[in-house]
């Protein structure tokens, strides 16, 4: 378990554990400087493939998708700042202030562009990266884009209301009920690795989410021009967004994942997301 409580499933084996190494990465946000906890998988010389995590879960999320693609990429997965292992922002919380911190620390250890994956609020922060940072995104691929509904934007944050501890410790049910939820066919490993980090993360959960909400991912998407893929499981409450976020992005495409796919695709379904990126960041990393 990391010191912030994030945990991998206990059905990951050892072969793919033991081709993931941990790290920490210095970032400068606001003239202060944090660490950001990172996984990395695959060698270095390969082309740079960033993953970036929803929420409130962490890099562990991907413990499962990285081998699948470290044959052809250098495969980093970074704990967004206040989740996992990685420090908090030390201001206000803000997509924004993300996409900074891991642009800071990404590109201060690696010296290229990178592929950029991001699921759920991982999207949001791709997308601000894409938009703050165009030479640094090569390309772009989206699972359950944030172009959210007013519905949407008025329910996220409430969904994610910070749930004060008490005596009788009621407070773990009603988390552990909220994130079991999401999906109540996952490993029962799965939702307690969310809960946990639900409880790690503190108010950064529901800072996060408001933080969603805020984003003017629209105006950003519209003004994107890297090759971006965009597509949601058919279990995923997002999956409306899909076709939107094709429209507003000049190269967009869509694509397809099983109907079953829902919130939890890339540790339940891993090798279907791997099916979808590795063609896609291929392409773009052979044209150059």
């Amino acid at each position: 378990m990391d010191q912030r409580g994030c945990r991998e499933p206990a059905a990951v084996n050892a072969v793919q554990r033991g081709t993931i190494r941990r790290g920490y990465l210095d970032a400068e946000v606001d003239g202060e400087s944090i660490q950001l906890h990172f996984r990395s998988c695959g060698d270095e010389a390969r082309p740079l493939l960033l993953l970036l995590h929803q929420t409130p879960s962490c890099s562990a999320m991907y413990v499962r998708l990285m081998p699948l693609l470290a044959r052809d990429f250098f495969v980093l997965a970074v704990d967004t700042p206040g989740f996992g292992s990685s420090d908090p922002l030390p201001g206000v919380v803000s997509i924004a202030g993300f996409a900074k911190a891991i642009y800071t620390a990404v590109s201060g250890q690696f010296d290229r562009p990178a592929l950029v994956f991001g699921h759920h609020t991982g999207a949001a922060i791709a997308v601000q990266l894409a938009y703050d940072q165009p030479a640094f995104v090569r390309a772009l691929a989206l699972s359950g884009p944030t172009l959210l509904s007013d519905e949407q934007k008025a329910a996220l944050p409430k969904a994610a209301a910070t749930i004060p501890a008490d005596a009788d410790g009621n407070h773990w049910l009603l988390m552990w009920q909220r994130l079991r939820g999401k999906d109540p066919e996952a490993e029962l490993a799965l939702s307690l690795r969310e809960t946990l980090s639900a409880f790690a993360c503190g108010d950064y959960y529901e800072a996060s989410y408001r933080a969603v909400v805020e984003q003017d991912v629209a105006g950003q998407m519209a003004v994107i021009h890297c090759p971006a893929l965009v597509f949601a499981g058919g279990q995923d409450v997002l999956r409306s967004a899909v076709s939107p976020s094709v429209r507003l992005l000049s190269e967009g495409r869509a694509a397809t994942l099983p109907q079953e796919s829902g919130t939890y695709v890339c540790d339940r379904q891993p090798a279907a997301v791997a099916d979808l990126l590795r063609p896609f960041f291929l392409d773009v990393a052979k044209a150059g």
